[in-house]
């Protein structure tokens, strides 16, 4: 299963193909040596394979999703939530 990465990871691994300079906090570099596109050496950072192939393809706009809305709540002319409003499962 392939692991998903954000367009933030990806400008990073794009950077790093470069030669550019970025600093990656160890929680991010370490996810992505677990998602196999890169390897923390000692000698640096070294850019694997499939981590080249990915950097190399054109960024996909990502959709947001719609916010998820809960209940609509009663509320009073203030923005208060009225009480007793609650709906029964019966």
């Amino acid at each position: 299963m392939p692991v998903r990465l954000t367009n933030q990871e990806l400008d990073l691994l794009r950077k790093l193909v470069n030669g550019e300079a970025v600093s990656l906090s160890s929680q991010l570099r370490l996810r992505l040596e677990m998602a196999g596109v890169l390897r923390d050496r000692a000698a640096g950072i070294v850019v694997t394979a499939a981590g080249r192939r990915l950097a190399e393809q054109k960024p996909v706009a990502a959709d947001s999703p719609a916010p998820v809305r809960g209940p609509k709540v009663a509320r009073d002319g203030r923005g208060r939530r009225l009480p007793f409003q609650r709906r029964s499962f019966f």
